[in-house]
């Protein structure tokens, strides 16, 4: 054994331990170091390749400072700026530039983001964040790839961002813009699951914004507004200070509908945004919007329905309460120019949606009920002949009731103005209702389908005055003013019973012959009609319309009237009866003596009774006057005053003498009974028809001949105009 050489010794074991630590330490410093001094160059380097990669170099990203706390576990940026970097995008990718301020990002869990794990991130801060975007993508990308929070997801406990402001839009004429924003969200959970939890919105458990100063402009229209101010913890949207202005005269869509809005202030609690966006369903507890004022003009074609107009924006909209405070409406660019002032109204069990909006829903515009009042409401009717105006209205669907107040229709010309203007004779109105009233409204029933179904109608102290001047041409065309004129209306009317209570009639006309008018009035008119309707259920010749009515001819004459007819009967058929009391004849100088120069000298009147029956073609029925002492004068107008001539004393000794019977019994006790036989002239309302008759049964009761009756009691022959300029 001694043969073999000694094996040498072996190297001590702690050289070679001192090595590997020195190496290890070399190593640790180094990656410190690296940590230190490179992790911060080589992550800014890494965002700025990143984006440049996935836009194709079309986008440059340029950070001006980028700082990392491992130890906090926290990344800070400062001076972010995002833009093109070629003249020309992709239409896949949109057009825009931003810059970032400062981007505070802490608390990120680094093991799980490095395990692929949902990554915790305590919270992340974005300051003065500036985005405006040219453009959108006109297209989706070639290789669509999965949502972002799919392929990184992560949960933050916090996000904010401050001073944010943007436009979009071209940079000379951007179509939105915004000053400022202020946005946190609290506890997002970025992942799938985050997307699919109907509690949360847009992957929050909360969120907070308030925008300062948005406009945009949408239709031609430009919207603007002070502050919009959302909570979704609250469940509170608040909106300051919106407008939305129409296009400048000559812009916008032709046809198109025009809108000029302003709402100082609407306030919406109990919103469930949440419920909105997951079941595109807006629910809310309560709305009230503020002095709101709308005025627009209406499109050239019919729109659809409200819940397709806001289809976009949710399939089906429930708010418990919305209330109107002090509001406005105006329809402009039409004749009418309908407008509603001072305007409150509350809805209950308000519901925006295809089954609200159908026929047997049992809602009045969307709302199961309807509470409010309203200033004073203003129209112009025929335009521009009549202003009419309500004072006030007041509303309660629960309780089937509407009141107005200070109803009035008040012409803007003169009758001889508007024969001009009309080319023929016509009727000028003046009508005032102080209060007119309606119980057991059906509500619902004129919601569905535009049907007036109500028990009661009651007019407090109405006041008709007609106008009218006799100078110019007979219409040709069939009066509106007939019953059977209510076939033709498209929806149905029905009143159960109309009540009119202390009402007055005056009549003016000023005749062909001398420029006075000739006046009649009807005082202390009480009339109650039954069964106005032109329903077939509801009307038919077995079920009529029936009516009676009292008052006095110049607050002395009691007259007492009754009325049946069917308001479909294609003939026209109509009954009327009725007695007049005593009173003296004289009192209708006032309309005879400027109009037909003609006055009662003497004669008093005992009793009328009549029984009239009309249709299209003719009116007929007799007359029974009882009357004393009649005597009539014809008189003679000239250089302004009525007066009497000697031709005209001789025509009335005459006529007197061998025409006119002074009594009725006539002397030996004959009763003549006189017989109202006239055409009808359909050019002509119903009560002119009424009056013709009346009047050619009194003449031919007093002795007039039939055919003179028949003349006198029909229209006159037509005469020029009146003159241009005249009142």
């Amino acid at each position: 054994m001694s043969d073999f050489p000694t094996p040498p010794p072996a190297p001590a074991p702690h050289r070679w331990g001192r090595w590997a630590l020195l190496s290890l330490g070399l190593l640790v410093l180094a990656a410190l170091g690296w940590l230190k001094w490179g992790l911060d160059p080589w992550l800014r380097g890494k965002l700025e390749k990143a984006v440049a990669t996935q836009t194709h170099g079309q986008y440059a990203l340029h950070v001006a400072g980028l700082h990392t706390e491992l130890l906090a576990r926290s990344l800070h940026l400062r001076g972010v700026a995002l833009r093109p970097a070629t003249e020309q995008v992709a239409d896949t990718l949109p057009r825009l530039t931003a810059r970032l301020a400062c981007l505070d990002l802490s608390g990120v869990g680094l093991l799980a983001l490095l395990r692929g794990r949902t990554a915790p991130i305590d919270s992340l801060t974005l300051d003065s964040l500036r985005l405006d975007v040219a453009a959108l993508a006109r297209r989706p990308g070639p290789h669509p790839t999965p949502p972002s929070y799919q392929q990184r997801p992560l949960r933050l406990g916090y996000l904010a961002l401050r001073h944010a402001s943007g436009s979009f839009g071209p940079a000379n004429a951007p179509t939105g813009q915004l000053r400022e924003a202020e946005v946190s969200a609290r506890d997002l959970l970025i992942t799938t699951a985050g997307a699919a939890d109907t509690q949360r919105l847009a992957f929050a458990a909360g969120w907070r914004a308030v925008l300062r100063q948005p406009a945009g402009k949408l239709g031609g229209h430009t919207l603007t507004a002070r502050l919009v101010d959302f909570s979704s913890d609250r469940q509170f949207f608040g909106l300051d200070s919106l407008r939305i202005a129409p296009p400048a005269l000559g812009q916008g869509k032709p046809g198109a509908v025009r809108i000029s809005f302003t709402l100082p202030g609407l306030r919406v609690r109990g919103l469930r945004a949440a419920a909105w966006q997951h079941l595109h369903r807006l629910r809310a507890d309560s709305a009230l919007l503020t002095t709101p004022a709308l005025a627009f003009k209406p499109p050239a074609q019919a729109p659809p329905p409200l819940w397709k107009l806001l289809r976009p924006l949710f399939n089906q909209a429930d708010v418990r309460q919305l209330a109107i405070r002090d509001g406005y409406l105006g329809v402009v660019g039409v004749g009418e120019k309908p407008a509603v002032r001072q305007l409150f109204g509350v809805a209950r069990g308000l519901r925006i949606d295809s089954a609200a909006g159908q026929p047997g829903s049992r809602r009045v515009l969307y709302a199961r009920s309807w509470v409010g009042h309203t200033g004073r409401i203003t129209a112009t009717f025929q335009p521009p002949v009549y202003l009419a105006s309500i004072e006030h209205a007041l509303l309660n669907t629960d309780e089937k009731a509407l009141r107005l107040t200070g109803l009035a229709l008040r012409p803007t010309l003169s009758a001889a103005q508007l024969n001009r203007r009309s080319g023929y004779q016509t009727t000028l109105l003046r009508i005032l209702i102080p209060e007119l009233r309606a119980e057991g409204f059906n509500f619902d029933q004129l919601s569905d389908d535009s049907h007036l179904q109500i028990a009661r109608v009651v007019a407090e102290r109405p006041y008709l005055e007609t106008r009218s001047d006799g100078r110019g041409p007979i219409n040709k065309s069939p009066s509106s003013m007939t019953p059977e004129n209510m076939r033709r209306l498209r929806a149905h009317l029905d009143v159960r019973r109309l009540d009119l209570r202390g009402g007055t009639i005056a009549a003016v006309y000023r005749s062909a012959r001398t420029p006075l008018p000739g006046t009649f009035v009807i005082n202390r008119l009480n009339a109650t009609l039954r069964n106005v309707s032109n329903d077939p259920r509801r009307m038919s010749q077995a079920h009529p319309l029936t009516g009676e009515a009292t008052g006095y001819l110049q607050n002395q004459c009691r007259a007492e009237i009754h009325l049946t007819t069917s308001l479909l009967d294609p003939q026209g058929r109509q009954h009327l009866w009725g007695t007049f009391g005593p009173a003296p004849l004289s009192l209708l100088n006032s309309v005879t003596t400027p109009t037909r120069l003609i006055t009662f000298k003497s004669g008093r009147l005992q009793r009328i009774v009549f029984d009239e029956r009309l249709d299209r073609q003719r009116v007929s029925g007799p007359v029974e006057a009882t009357y004393t002492d009649l005597k009539i004068d014809f008189l003679g107008y000239k250089n302004g005053e009525v007066k009497k001539t000697f031709l005209n004393r001789m025509k009335s000794g005459l006529v007197n003498g061998l025409v006119i019977r002074d009594q009725n019994p006539r002397p030996g006790g004959r009763f003549v009974v006189g017989q109202m036989s006239s055409r009808r002239e359909l050019q002509f309302s119903t009560f002119t028809a009424w009056r013709q008759g009346l009047l050619c049964g009194l003449l031919q009761s007093v002795g007039v001949p039939d055919k003179l009756a028949q003349h006198f009691s029909q229209s006159s022959d037509p005469t020029p105009l009146p003159p241009a300029g005249t009142r």
